[in-house]
């Protein structure tokens, strides 16, 4: 097992650095072309459409979809916005998601060190989070399946529910497999929305520049701890989903 899981972690390496390198290859003309046609087939989806409450990923300046017209659209729309806010827990960096709440407040954001327009830690009081004040200890549950919709050990410890969450990755494939950028602050985030919640998991869609696609004839290397997503939307036009 020691040896399986080593393999899996050389081989997600390999491959994040496969489609970096793709990715450093692509023109700046290219993302901007493929961001509008990602963006309209996204707002397009019916779960979206119908989603009161959505995360969004905040997206970096350069090497994927922008979600900048995502998060206007959604302000336009009258839905209530949550995006990621990343912290300490027990020496953990983990991921929640809190309120965003105007476009004024959106465009206020500082960036990071990666340019991601970020949430400041001393404004998190006065927003609403998703798993609410405390952690949910997903570690404790008896069922750890995480394409199931829910755990059976599922409690509510407050917080705001999602319908809809749109994520970013490295690299996706036709079956709905994600790579992550490697940290694995989304899939800890769902393992833990799930346990802590009484509703389902949200409307998993990613989001994908054409370089970021597998062939066919390839997947996205996966463990039982990554989620896969419900729809991918693709910046060439290409939409794909369960």
């Amino acid at each position: 097992m020691d040896d399986e899981m080593a393999a899996l972690r050389i081989a997600k390496k390999e491959l994040r650095t496969t489609i970096r390198h793709r990715l450093s290859q692509l023109s700046t003309d290219s993302i901007a072309k493929q961001c509008p046609v990602a963006t309209k087939n996204l707002i397009s989806l019916p779960e979206y459409k119908l989603a009161k409450q959505v995360g969004i990923y905040l997206s970096m300046p350069q090497g994927e979809l922008s979600t900048r017209d995502i998060v206007h659209d959604a302000f336009e729309q009258g839905k209530q916005i949550f995006v990621p806010y990343i912290h300490k827990h027990e020496k953990r960096s983990v991921m929640d998601m809190v309120t965003l709440h105007s476009i004024e407040d959106y465009e206020n954001l500082k960036p990071d060190a990666w340019g991601i327009p970020s949430i400041q830690a001393d404004s998190v009081e006065r927003r609403d989070r998703v798993l609410g004040s405390r952690l949910g200890n997903s570690e404790n549950a008896s069922e750890k399946n995480p394409n199931n919709e829910r755990s059976n050990q599922s409690r509510t410890i407050g917080g705001e529910t999602l319908d809809l969450m749109v994520m970013p990755g490295v690299a996706f494939d036709e079956s709905l497999g994600r790579l992550g950028h490697g940290k694995g602050f989304y899939d800890y985030f769902l393992e833990r929305y799930q346990h802590c919640k009484t509703s389902t998991l949200p409307f998993l869609v990613g989001l994908s520049l054409d370089v970021q696609l597998l062939p066919r004839s390839q997947l996205v290397p996966t463990d039982p701890s990554d989620y896969k997503l419900n729809a991918l939307i693709m910046g060439d036009g290409t939409k794909v989903r369960r």
